[in-house]
């Protein structure tokens, strides 16, 4: 396995566009329909003559070998798997939100370290609508008024008609489905409740939204890769229908977006933290000024309405930008304020502070002697160290210069070649600046401590 400055070297080479391993995560069948958008992105890989790993996530499962650090994904019928290495992106599509199961798969994956597209915090806010909204909410998006309809009593449901202000018709959407499956348009008070009762009969543990209906022929889903708009297209009503799914038969055409549009679209993708990811909005009356209504943000948008728009295979698009590593995304790894990490042999506690840029860590050392470009000292628990001098640096307060040596630094088995400074420090014997937390894609809970490892040495720890 590849070390986390081997990866960070072929990331920012000039050339960045280079073959990768690819697993396509998918809840489906063995046998799948040739047109499945899995299957199209499975088929632009191997165009691009790259491995990919067909992945039912029903049943499939990850091991990581203790011995050798070496993570492989299996389907469920096989023993032999795949290797998850620095080379290889995981690409989440279509329904794998059905079991808790199949997004622990993908938490379990992400915990090693392996890129994902999309995330799971993504895939889970998406496959909600409610929570869709409010996640949008927060940052002030256009949307239809919305209310959650959390059980079938006449006054719950008498409460949300009265939030939209009665007014008729309205639409009724269940939180989860998609291809404009669990949408209903509702004219009357009483074809409101006898639905939401029907539902609930069907479904006590479904949840309902009650929706402001918006006017409009049309409504336009724009195809976003690394925030970047690929495509957008305008899906018309179906007749005799208010819904425009393009997988329910609406007909798509082009449409030219304003800037505002591409504005409100983009801020919604990365509101959700989606990297693929298809906005769903109403258009304005007034297109120029006025912000659009954000219906939807889909986490696994379909290719083939939008290839047919763009006149472009959107699968193949997908794979060629993913050459590019640097727009690989890698879910943040939550870890308390204080972890224990491991320096030349030695394990000792380490404090992530969020306030250090400094361009160096600050590593214990005792009777710290420079010879040429030989650094000697003693460690924490006595044990002694080399290595090459590399600069000095001189500190403001107290002012005084300190040696700097390169260390590799082991924290949850992966390898950092890290800069640091040698220091004689009283309590916690490694200060960790924020440019090691950006590179090991942490996220510091300064609430907690020893999150991700135990406390194993005796430090004094505050």
């Amino acid at each position: 396995m590849k070390t986390f400055n081997e990866i960070i070297s072929e990331a920012t080479d000039k050339d960045t566009k280079v073959p990768f391993r690819l697993v396509v995560l998918a809840d489906r069948p063995k046998t799948v329909k040739d047109n499945a958008s899995s299957t199209k992105l499975v088929r632009a890989a191997e165009k691009n003559k790259l491995e990919v790993y067909n992945c039912r996530v029903n049943g499939a499962f990850v091991i990581r070998d203790q011995d050798t650090g070496e993570i492989r994904v299996h389907n469920a019928d096989d023993d032999k798997g795949f290797i998850l290495d620095a080379d290889t992106i995981v690409m989440n599509r279509g329904s794998v939100t059905r079991k808790d199961s199949y997004l622990d798969l993908i938490s379990q994956i992400e915990r090693y370290g392996i890129a994902t597209c999309n995330p799971r915090e993504c895939i889970e806010v998406c496959s909600d609508k409610f929570r869709t909204y409010l996640r949008l909410q927060e940052i002030g998006m256009n949307q239809p008024r919305t209310v959650l309809i959390p059980n079938d009593e006449p006054e719950t449901v008498d409460r949300a008609h009265e939030a939209l202000d009665n007014e008729f018709p309205m639409v009724l959407k269940t939180l989860q489905g998609s291809k404009g499956v669990g949408v209903l348009l509702i004219e009357t008070e009483r074809s409101l409740q006898s639905q939401v009762s029907l539902i609930y009969k069907i479904d006590p543990f479904c949840d309902i939204l009650l929706q402001e209906y918006i006017e409009s022929d049309y409504d336009v889903r724009v195809v976003i890769v690394n925030r970047e708009i690929i495509g957008a297209m305008k899906r018309n009503k179906i007749t005799g229908d208010f819904r425009s799914n393009v997988s329910q038969g609406a007909k798509a055409d082009e449409v030219e977006l304003t800037d505002l549009e591409k504005d409100q679209c983009l801020q919604a993708a990365k509101a959700v933290n989606g990297q693929w990811v298809g906005v769903d909005f109403i258009p304005a009356k007034n297109r120029d000024k006025d912000a659009p209504f954000i219906i939807e943000v889909n986490h696994s948008p379909g290719t083939a309405g939008i290839s047919n728009i763009i006149k472009q295979n959107v699968s193949e698009l997908v794979i060629d930008k993913y050459m590019d590593r640097e727009i690989w995304k890698y879910s943040p790894k939550e870890c308390g304020v204080l972890e224990t990490m491991e320096i030349d042999g030695e394990e000792m506690t380490a404090k992530l502070d969020t306030g250090n840029n400094t361009t160096v860590c600050s590593l214990h050392a005792e009777d710290v002697t420079i010879k040429g470009k030989k650094v000697t000292w003693t460690g924490w628990h006595g044990k002694k160290h080399s290595a090459k001098l590399e600069r000095m640096v001189s500190l403001i307060k107290p002012e005084e210069e300190r040696p700097v040596v390169k260390m590799e630094i082991n924290f949850l088995n992966t390898i950092y070649e890290q800069e640091v400074s040698l220091d004689k420090r009283n309590s916690i014997p490694f200060l960790v600046n924020r440019d090691f937390m950006k590179r090991a894609n942490l996220m510091i809970n300064p609430a907690r401590k020893f999150l991700l490892t135990n406390r194993r040495d005796d430090s004094t720890t505050e």
